[in-house]
């Protein structure tokens, strides 16, 4: 048997590519209906756009180099003849398709000349009928009024379609009328079926030719209003379906679209047949806001026509009992001209402003006088929240005691009405109602934030920091937050800078996490502050840069220059110090002497690249030193500090290095230690304890609160030094036995021996710091004898009470007999044992390393104790079954646990742990999701393609997700094998 030759690809040819082929035109459409042949137009319209040279248009124009052509000698090529390209005379259907819907017009009025006779070209002759040049059209309606008589009705009923998508064009009438008198009556059954097709274009157009014929009886319309999911076709529909006005009226209701719910409410309004009481709830059920205001207006205008005779009672009735306020007003106006004035008083007391609006004008004109139904309403324990309103809209100055005896009334909505009244009355200042802003009911708290929050921006920094002292009210502190929020974020920096210390733990935890929100300086940022200031806006200079932070000052310095382009830089001081010309920076620094603000640009142009401008800075910060020696060295240490990197920068170092040494700056050098700039705070220090080395107590004491490690090193080596010279310090050596870090504990362990406090050693042989556990061990060791027993001492804290540190430091002396105690420990009750127990049987090896025992703790409850077991089992996670530890990966599994078991898998390198990785990109804990990712990028996805245990399908598949989440730099890098 001869094999079959190799299939090449498929390629899917557009309708214009099939004509171009010699297809025939019904056989190029894609798809059925009158779309089919719409698209087949444009399309070849599109293509035939172009810009043609002389008098010859070209069709084809088109090389075929592969065999799936269907009939070459009929394919349209280059050639001449009346400006349109032909194969043959005369020419074909697939030519004359191409002519007719080709964007030259000429083309389209010479293919008609070709066209009579060709049935199967009626559908273009139909769309020609509608075509925008004149000839054309006129050509197209002849040869169609010609080919009508001579056809079948079958073929007339496949062109109605097309008709009625083309009737709604500016001259595609003319097809339908042709195909009309060719019928003889309008084609009801056609216009329906095309009614419910699923393109909304043709559904439009059969709806439309439809109810221009009147075809449709009125259940039709009514449905194609009600479930036509296009709005267009609902409302044309609903606009020229002749439906009775109390039909129209019903689709008002909720429910239906906006755009049928407004056109429904015109249509029934203009129709008269919606009444006052019909309108009104409408009003209050619909919840398009366009409706709700027409009923309002048009019930204003049914009360406002009839202004000279009384509603009848049971409409004011109905019109009162509205939930919509508009309503209740209008109805309200009508209570006096229907003899009903005794009413009005009631109405006095509603919620909405506009109704007791309109009770307090018909009262007065009735005689009654509304104040003081108010101030009675008001003398009561528990006032309505309305008539408190109604008293501030209508009270004045004897009234504002009562107001101020209601802020403080229990009832929040009746404090919010107060509070509402003193702002309508002006009578609170934003410094009283402040204590409101932490009220517990929330409408208090927004009725006096407009008031109050534009009053704090205007108001200084310093004034908000007061807010924050300890003997304001508790009421006062809880709201100044609020307040500072308000302000750009460099200044709730700098107040909250001073307030992470404060008394008050919700200040001080505010401050604190405020903090924590630090600008990021860059070149960028720089750009910003410095367009901050040339702006022309005001913005001072503690408001465009964080003025403490060095980094913000050097990304200033850089951003100015990269704006050398634009105008304004000379003329605030704190560009022009920056400014890209020398000349413009050296005049600066000489004016801005005495301005301590611009301190740190000074002593950034110390380092300048123009020796000049060098020159001038230096003699500016020396005469600053010289004459205001503390206020500089605590402004502008920082930026020095900053400078020490810098070609020019040592001189400033070296200057203020010498200021703090000397003995008149101690206080400032002291202040200095707490500053929030690490690289201030470790320069002050250093120098602090080399010009005036202090006494033990103080450097112990800092030593056992720095956070800083370099810091802690320095003041720890400080106390031991002061101990070893001046004898030991009691209060030393506590602080730093007392110390979280872990070093400063293991210095104060070795202090004990020459403090003559050996015997304290035991009390840190359990210590969670193994440092300090090594050097108790070693202070004990100098005993000797069996005091000196460190590994003696362990085994009875573990016989006993064990804890983590006893359990770690048994490991670290023990030997391998003592491994049955560890192992007893795998099952005490407290997790962090265990979890010593298992990294104690790591280090001591033995047995109780053996994977066999470790593997049921992996599905212990505690994560300290599976994380400690997957680093024991790390290094044999080759020897684990894959489908024991993939079946720990489920969403059922503790998160702790399925972190382990794809941490082993991942060692392992098998499918089922690639599975499990890629599964918890998506997981909801987002502890697995960060975990996820580490183990995929270092996954060798090479070795898992070759491997072959993955369908290649399915691997891509898992590539593709996981490379979904990472960055096109790092995505480039990657490769799966083929």
């Amino acid at each position: 048997m001869q094999p079959l030759p190799p299939l090449g690809p498929t390629r899917f040819r557009s309708p214009a590519e099939r004509l171009l082929h010699g297809l025939d035109p019904a056989r190029c459409l894609d798809g059925d209906g009158p779309q089919a042949w719409r698209r087949l137009e444009r399309e070849v319209r599109c293509a035939t756009g172009r810009e043609h040279e002389g008098d010859t248009v070209e069709v084809g124009g088109h090389s075929f180099p592969d065999s799936e052509v269907a009939d070459r000698s009929t394919a349209p090529h280059r050639g001449k003849w009346h400006r349109l390209a032909r194969s043959a005379e005369p020419p074909t259907d697939a030519e004359l398709a191409l002519g007719l819907c080709h964007d030259d017009p000429r083309v389209r009025k010479a293919a008609l000349g070709h066209a009579a006779g060709r049935n199967g070209l009626l559908p273009l002759l139909v769309s020609r009928c509608a075509d925008a040049d004149r000839a054309v059209r006129k050509a197209a309606r002849a040869v169609l009024a010609g080919a009508l008589p001579a056809v079948g009705d079958r073929t007339v009923h496949d062109l109605v379609p097309l008709a009625v998508l083309v009737r709604p064009l500016r001259h595609g009438a003319g097809a339908w009328d042709l195909l009309l008198e060719r019928l003889g009556s309008v084609p009801a059954g056609i216009l329906s079926e095309l009614a419910d097709d699923a393109d909304p274009e043709v559904r439009h157009a059969a709806v439309k030719a439809a109810l221009h014929h009147g075809t449709f009886p009125p259940d039709r319309v009514a449905a194609i209003v009600t479930d036509d999911p296009a709005p267009g076709i609902a409302l044309t529909a609903l606009r020229r379906g002749g439906l009775p006005a109390e039909r129209v009226a019903g689709f008002v209701l909720p429910g239906r679209s906006p755009e049928i719910r407004r056109e429904s409410l015109a249509l029934a309004l203009r129709a008269g047949a919606l009444t006052p009481a019909r309108l009104a709830g409408i009003a209050a059920e619909s919840r398009d806001p366009v409706v709700r205001r027409r009923c309002e207006e048009a019930v204003a205008d049914f009360l406002a026509q009839r202004s000279g005779e009384a509603p009848a009672a049971d409409l004011l009735d109905a019109l009162l009992a509205n939930s919509r306020s508009a309503v209740r007003a209008h109805a309200v106006g009508a209570l006096r001209r229907a003899g009903r004035a005794d009413e009005l008083r009631t109405h006095l007391n509603d919620p909405a402003a506009r109704v007791r609006g309109a009770a307090r004008h018909e009262l007065r004109a009735a005689g009654g006088d509304p104040t003081a139904h108010y101030r009675a309403a008001c003398a009561v324990a528990t006032p309505a929240p309305a008539a408190v309103l109604g008293l501030a809209e209508t009270g004045g100055a004897p009234d504002l005691p009562r107001l101020w005896e209601l802020a403080c009334h229990p009832d929040g909505r009746i404090r919010t009405a107060a509070l509402c009244g003193l702002r309508r009355q002006r009578a609170a200042t934003p410094e009283q109602l402040l204590p409101f802003l932490c009220d517990p009911h929330a409408p208090a708290r927004r009725a006096v934030r407009s008031a109050v929050l534009p009053h704090a921006r205007s108001r200084p920094a310093s004034w908000l920091l007061d807010l924050f002292a300890p003997d304001r009210p508790a009421c006062v502190r809880m709201s100044a937050p609020a307040l500072v929020e308000e302000r750009p974020l460099l200044v709730r920096r700098r107040l909250a800078r001073s307030l992470t210390s404060h008394p008050d733990h919700a200040v001080r935890r505010w401050a604190r996490r405020l903090m924590q929100q630090r600008p990021k300086w860059d070149v960028r940022a720089g750009v910003k502050a410095a367009l901050k200031l040339i702006g022309g806006r005001g913005v001072p200079l503690d408001e465009a840069i964080d003025t403490e932070d060095p980094d913000a000052w050097a990304a200033f310095d850089l951003g100015v220059r990269l704006l050398s382009h634009r105008e304004g830089l000379g003329e605030r001081a704190g560009t022009a110090l920056c400014h890209p010309v020398g000349r413009i920076r050296e005049a600066a620094v000489r004016a801005a002497a005495g301005r301590p603000e611009l301190l740190p640009l000074i002593v950034l142009r110390c380092a300048d690249w123009a020796p000049q401008v060098r020159e001038a800075a230096r003699s500016v910060l020396l005469t600053e030193l010289r004459d205001f020696g503390p206020r500089t060295l605590r402004t502008a240490t920082p930026m020095v500090t900053h400078l020490s990197g810098r070609r020019e920068g040592r001189w400033a170092v070296e200057a203020f290095e010498a200021a703090l040494r000397d003995p008149v700056h101690a206080r400032v050098r002291t202040g200095l230690y707490r500053h929030h700039h690490l690289p201030t705070r470790r320069t002050a220090v250093r120098i602090g304890l080399e010009a005036t080395p202090p006494n033990a107590a103080e450097p112990a004491r800092r030593a056992a609160r720095e956070p800083d490690a370099v810091l802690r090193h320095l003041w720890t080596d400080a106390a031991l030094a002061a101990m070893a010279a001046h004898g030991p310090d009691a209060a030393a050596l506590d602080s730093l036995l007392g110390a979280r870090s872990g070093s400063v504990r293991a210095a104060g362990v070795t202090a004990l021996r020459a403090a003559g406090r050996a015997g304290e050693a035991e009390r840190h042989l359990a210590d969670p710091s193994a440092l300090v556990r090594s050097c108790a061990r070693w202070l004990i060791g100098q005993r000797g004898g069996r005091d000196g027993d460190a590994r003696a001492h362990y085994l009875r804290r573990c016989a006993g009470a064990p804890s983590p540190g006893a359990v770690l430091g048994l490991a670290e002396c023990a030997r391998r007999e003592d491994s049955g105690v560890l192992l007893g420990l795998l099952d005490h009750p407290e997790g962090a044992v265990r979890a010593a127990a298992v990294a104690a049987l790591r280090l001591l090896g033995g047995p109780g390393s053996r994977p066999e025992v470790l593997r049921p703790l992996l599905d212990d409850p505690a994560p300290a104790v599976a994380r400690e077991v997957t680093l024991s089992l790390l290094p044999v996670a080759g020897l684990l079954p894959a489908d024991w530890l993939a079946s720990r990966t489920g969403r059922g599994r503790p998160a702790h646990t399925r972190r382990a078991a794809v941490r082993l898998l991942a060692v392992q390198g098998s499918d089922d742990g690639l599975r499990a990785a890629v599964a918890m990109l998506d997981d909801p804990e987002p502890a697995l999701r960060h975990a996820a990712l580490p183990l995929l990028r270092r996954w060798d996805w090479g070795a898992t393609a070759a491997r072959g245990g993955l369908d290649r399908r399915e691997l891509r598949e898992l590539f593709g997700r996981y490379t979904s989440d990472l960055p096109w730099s790092e995505i480039r890098r990657l490769k799966v094998g083929d």
